[in-house]
């Protein structure tokens, strides 16, 4: 059985030791709960969310959205992306992109592309969390860009991150990062 582990006020995160499987992050304010991710559809959750935040279409992150679920969100290009691996939820809407308050948290959305046409990164500007998806990973790695990506999307949007004021890296897999870890 899986197990959340909270990495900041009201937010916690869910890693498998499944390789396929993306990490999903969780926060929970007032009796609500929003995700970021949703998996591979191979995380049993007990709940569904009252938003959930895909950010890009790999089906390592969508394919755990369910039928039920009322707000599932997902940048705008991936409705038009035909890529690899793209699985885009029939509840699926397009995310306005516009900043999120939920609760205690105020999330501002960059779009990130280069892994995926559509990819997002989330930044919880109260916290300093930066939920990064497959866009950028700890130590320094970015995502994949031969399943349908493009290299100078990546760079321009790695360039994009390093301007976020983020304490905690929250990548789509792998380990969180501080930003200014040495190594």
């Amino acid at each position: 059985m899986n197990e959340w582990e909270e990495i900041a006020p009201d937010t916690r995160m869910l890693r498998t030791e499944e390789r396929t499987c993306g990490t999903v992050y969780l926060i929970e304010n007032n009796g609500k709960r929003l995700l970021i991710d949703s998996g591979d559809g191979k995380l049993q959750l007990d709940f569904a969310p009252d938003i959930c935040i895909l950010t890009h279409g790999h089906f390592d992150h969508t394919r755990g959205v369910k039928p039920d679920w009322k707000k599932v969100l997902m940048h705008p290009a991936e409705f038009v992306f035909d890529g690899p691996y793209i699985e885009v939820p029939k509840n699926a809407e397009k995310n306005p992109m516009a900043p999120l308050a939920f609760g205690a948290h105020l999330l501002e959305f960059f779009h990130t592309p280069g892994h995926t046409d559509g990819s997002i990164c989330i930044f919880d500007k109260q916290i300093g969390l930066l939920f990064s998806g497959d866009t950028k990973f700890s130590r320094g790695i970015c995502g994949r860009t031969d399943i349908g990506g493009s290299d100078d999307q990546m760079e321009a949007s790695l360039e994009l991150i390093d301007k976020i004021p983020y304490k905690l890296l929250c990548p789509g897999h792998g380990k969180l990062e501080e930003k200014f870890a040495s190594f």
